[in-house]
C-alpha cells in the first residue's frame, strides 16, 4: 500500500549483482550536502525517511511518463484478463457453442499465458511503475494480476522515496545507474506491436467493407441521403467513386428514395440526365462515407469447436474466378477478402426460386454429383464447373418437391428485410394520395388511425407509385442500388412476395378483436388477438383462394391488458412469425404448405397490407411495411454466366395488372457443393458478386465470422 514502509537494505552488493548497480560508502559530507527534497522532513531519528518506497534499483520516472506507463499497463490488463474472459463468455451465449466449459477454460488458460508473458522479468509491473520488492517473483505477481485484475492494483503501491531522501538517512546505498527511457518506450511499443499481431493472426481482426455485395446488412462506401421530400434517409452505393473493384472510377450523380420514390440529382449530374427526368429534385452531394467496420472472429470454428453453420455471415480468401489461377486469394500481393453470407453447406444441392433458397441434403444428393475422390481434381472442386449448375436430375428432384425451403430465424427476418413504406415520412407533394386508406370506421389525424366504428373495419396498404396511376406490385427494389452514374444503372426488378409489417397500437379496453394481415397470392394469412382473452391469445389463420379459414396455431401473448404495444407480423419462407413488443409467442414461427397456384393475385398482393379492428377503439399508428430478401436466379449471359442483376421474369411488367402471368413459372437454379466446400452468396443479390458466379469456397480458405460492426457508431452492433 502507499503507507507501508519499505526497509532500506543494506549497501553490501547481492551475489551475482547487475554490474548497472554499483556501491560505496557515502561520506559525511556527502551526506551533509544533500539537502532533503520539497516536501520531505526527517522523522524522529533525522534520517529524512519517507514512509512507503520503491525498492532499490528503481529508477526515478518523470510524472508524465509514469503516467503513461500506469495507462498502458491498466489497458493491458483489462484486455489480457476479465477483458478477455467476458468476451469469450459473451461469444459462447451468443452463438450457443457446443462445449463452452472447454472455450472458457482454454480461455482462461490463455489469459494466465499472457500474464506469466507480460510479467516475464517484472516487465508489467515496471511500465506501471509499481512497487517490486527486493524478493519479488515474476510469476506471482503474474498469478496475482490474473486472479484479481484491475482489483489487484489496490495492493501495489508506486509511490517511493527520491534518492534524496534515501541518501539524507545516513545510510549506505547503492548508486543506481539510470536507465534510458528510451528503450524503456520503444519495448513497450514492440510488446504491444506483437501483442496486436498475435491477436489479429489467432484470435480476433478488423474489416472494412468496401462494397455493396452485403447491404443493407453491411455497407460499402455509400452517400447518405435525405429525401427532401419525405424526409427518409436512406444510403446510396458509391464505392465506384472511392473504391472500384475494376480499377475504373466512376461518378454517382443521382438516386431515387426508397420510401416516396423521388428521384433525386447531386451537382454536376449531366444536363441531358436532368432534361431526360424534369421531377428529379437537386440537393447538395452528401459526400462518400466509408464503409461500415466489422470485427471478425477468427477462432470460432477453431477454438469453440464449432463448424460454419448456415446463415453465418463468414469472410474468406477469395478462391479466384473463370480466368483462374490469374486471380485468387490476392491481387496485386494485396489479399482478396470477401465477405457473405453462407447458404450451402458441404454435399448439400442449393436451389433458387422465386427469390428464396432451397436445400437438398447430402444424403438426397445425385451421388454422381461428389467427385471429392479424385486426388487431381480436389485443388479445383471449388470452381463453378464443378457445382453441376442446373443439372437436369437436380431439377426433376426439385420439381418432385424433395427440395425444403430454408426457413430464416427471427433475428434473421429483421435483419434481412428491406423498407417499402414507411407511414411516419409521408411524401409532401402526395398527401391527396396516400398508401395507407381507412375505410368507413376510421378516423385519422396526421398518421394516427383510430377505429371508431362498432364493426369490422379495414385499414387497407395500396402499393401506388410516384407517378403511376394504377397499382403496383411491390418488388425488390432498393435505395442502395438504384443509383445513377457512369457506367451503371439500376438492376432489373422481381415481384416480392415475402413482407413484414408492423406497427403500434393502443388497446384503450378490453373489447373486440384486432387483426393484422398479409397477402401473398390467393391466400391471405392474418394474426387475431382476442382482446377480451386475459392471456392475451392470438391465432394464425390462413384464409384460401375459395376462402375456406385455416386455423394454424394460438398462443398466450402479452397483450393481456389495456395499453400500448409494438406489434410486427411476418410472412417470410412460408413461415408466419409474431412480435408483441420484443417476445415472440409462436417461438421461430408457423409453417405452412404453399398453395398450388403460384405467382401474384391481381387483387390480394395489390393491396397486400391490412389492419382490421372490430368492437373496439383501437389507435394505430407508425405502420411500416417491409419485404424480404429476394435471391435472384440471374439470367444467363451469352458466355452462361450468371447475370444477378437480370429479373427473373424478363418482359413482364410488374405495374400492369393483366400482365402478371409470368410470375407464377419463374426459372429455378441448382447448385452443387463439393464435400469440404460452402456455397456463399450476398445479401444484395442483384449487385453481388458470388457463389452463383464463380463458385464455392473452400474450408480452408475460411478466416472467421464476422461478429459485430464496432463504427461508424450510429450502426454499432451485432452481425445477425
Amino acid at each position: 500500500m502507499a503507507d507501508e514502509h519499505t526497509p532500506i537494505p543494506s549497501p553490501e552488493p547481492a551475489p551475482g549483482a547487475s554490474s548497472r548497480i554499483t556501491t560505496r560508502a557515502p561520506t559525511g559530507a556527502d551526506i551533509q550536502a544533500t539537502p532533503l527534497s520539497r516536501g520531505e522532513q526527517a522523522g524522529p531519528g533525522g534520517n529524512g525517511e519517507v514512509p512507503g518506497g520503491k525498492a532499490d534499483g528503481e529508477p526515478e520516472h518523470s510524472e508524465v511518463r509514469q503516467f503513461v506507463g500506469w495507462v498502458l499497463g491498466l489497458v493491458l490488463i483489462l484486455v489480457c484478463g476479465w477483458g478477455l474472459v467476458g468476451f469469450a463468455f459473451y461469444l459462447t451465449r451468443a452463438y450457443d457453442t457446443r462445449e463452452p466449459v472447454l472455450a472458457l477454460a482454454l480461455t482462461e488458460a490463455l489469459s494466465l499465458g499472457l500474464f506469466l508473458l507480460l510479467e516475464k522479468d517484472l516487465w508489467l509491473s515496471r511500465l506501471m511503475g509499481l512497487r517490486i520488492d527486493p524478493n519479488a517473483s515474476g510469476w506471482k505477481s503474474a498469478l496475482f494480476l490474473w486472479l484479481l485484475g484491475v482489483a489487484a492494483l489496490l495492493f501495489r503501491s508506486t509511490v517511493g522515496p527520491s534518492a534524496e531522501a534515501r541518501q539524507a538517512s545516513g545510510r549506505a546505498q547503492p548508486e543506481v545507474q539510470q536507465p534510458d527511457g528510451t528503450r524503456d518506450i520503444v519495448e513497450t511499443i514492440v510488446f504491444v506491436v506483437v501483442l496486436v499481431l498475435l491477436l489479429k493472426s489467432f484470435a480476433a481482426e478488423a474489416f472494412v467493407i468496401p462494397t455493396g455485395s452485403m447491404a443493407q446488412t453491411l455497407w460499402g462506401y455509400q452517400k447518405v441521403v435525405e429525401c427532401p421530400t419525405c424526409g427518409e434517409t436512406f444510403p446510396v452505393n458509391c464505392s465506384s467513386e472511392v473504391d472500384p473493384t475494376d480499377g475504373q472510377f466512376g461518378r454517382v450523380y443521382a438516386c431515387t428514395c426508397p420510401n416516396c420514390r423521388q428521384q433525386i440529382h447531386f451537382p454536376g449530374a449531366p444536363h441531358s440526365w436532368v432534361e431526360n427526368h424534369p421531377e428529379s429534385v437537386k440537393i447538395a452531394d452528401p459526400g462518400w462515407r466509408s464503409g461500415d467496420r466489422v470485427l471478425v472472429a477468427k477462432f470460432i470454428y477453431d477454438l469453440l469447436g464449432r463448424t460454419p453453420e448456415r446463415l453465418d455471415v463468414v469472410v474468406f480468401k477469395f478462391p479466384g474466378d473463370k480466368s483462374f489461377p490469374h486471380t485468387g486469394p490476392q491481387k496485386g500481393h494485396v489479399p482478396m477478402n470477401y465477405i457473405k453470407r453462407l447458404i450451402g453447406l458441404p454435399g448439400e444441392t442449393i436451389a433458387i426460386h422465386q427469390g428464396d433458397i432451397y436445400i437438398l441434403p447430402p444424403e438426397k444428393s445425385p451421388p454422381s454429383f461428389d467427385q471429392s475422390q479424385d486426388q487431381a481434381l480436389r485443388p479445383f472442386l471449388w470452381q463453378r464447373r464443378f457445382m453441376h449448375f442446373d443439372d437436369d436430375e437436380a431439377l426433376d428432384l426439385f420439381k418432385k418437391g424433395q427440395f425444403q425451403i430454408l426457413r430464416k430465424k427471427p433475428e434473421q427476418i429483421l435483419s434481412m428485410m428491406r423498407l417499402v413504406y414507411d407511414d411516419d415520412h409521408r411524401a409532401k407533394d402526395l398527401q391527396g394520395v396516400p398508401r395507407w386508406v381507412a375505410a368507413q370506421g376510421w378516423e385519422e389525424d396526421g398518421g394516427n388511425f383510430r377505429h371508431t366504428g362498432d364493426g369490422e373495419h379495414w385499414l387497407r396498404y395500396r402499393h401506388l407509385l410516384r407517378g403511376q396511376r394504377d397499382l403496383h406490385l411491390i418488388t425488390d427494389f432498393m435505395a442502395y442500388n438504384a443509383w445513377e452514374g457512369d457506367r451503371h444503372s439500376p438492376p432489373e426488378e422481381n415481384w416480392v412476395g415475402d413482407l413484414v409489417m408492423q406497427c403500434e397500437v393502443t388497446v384503450p379496453e378490453a373489447r373486440g378483436q384486432l387483426v393484422l394481415e398479409l397477402s401473398k397470392g390467393v391466400d391471405r394469412f392474418q394474426a387475431r388477438w382476442d382482446l377480451t382473452s386475459a392471456d392475451g391469445i392470438c391465432t394464425l389463420v390462413r384464409i384460401r383462394g375459395d376462402r375456406t379459414v385455416e386455423k394454424l396455431d394460438s398462443r398466450k401473448t402479452n397483450l393481456t391488458r389495456p395499453g400500448t404495444y409494438r406489434l410486427r407480423f411476418a410472412n417470410v419462407d412460408r413461415n408466419l412469425t409474431g412480435w408483441v413488443n420484443n417476445s415472440l409467442p409462436f417461438d421461430e414461427g408457423v409453417s405452412y404448405e404453399p398453395a398450388e397456384q403460384q405467382g401474384p393475385d391481381k387483387t390480394n398482393d395489390l393491396e397486400p397490407a391490412s389492419v382490421g379492428v372490430e368492437g373496439s377503439a383501437v389507435e394505430v399508428r407508425h405502420l411500416k411495411l417491409y419485404r424480404d430478401t429476394y435471391y435472384t436466379t440471374g439470367d444467363l449471359g451469352p458466355d452462361r454466366d450468371n447475370v444477378p442483376s437480370r429479373s427473373d421474369a424478363p418482359g413482364v411488367k410488374l405495374g400492369e395488372r393483366d400482365n402478371l402471368e409470368g410470375l407464377g413459372n419463374l426459372p429455378v437454379s441448382t447448385y452443387y457443393v463439393q464435400p469440404g466446400h460452402f456455397l456463399c452468396l450476398g445479401d444484395n443479390s442483384p449487385e453481388s458478386s458470388d457463389g452463383r458466379s464463380w463458385g464455392t469456397v473452400p474450408e480452408r480458405l475460411l478466416l472467421g465470422r464476422a461478429l459485430l460492426v464496432y463504427y461508424p457508431f450510429r450502426r454499432a452492433g451485432r452481425i445477425r
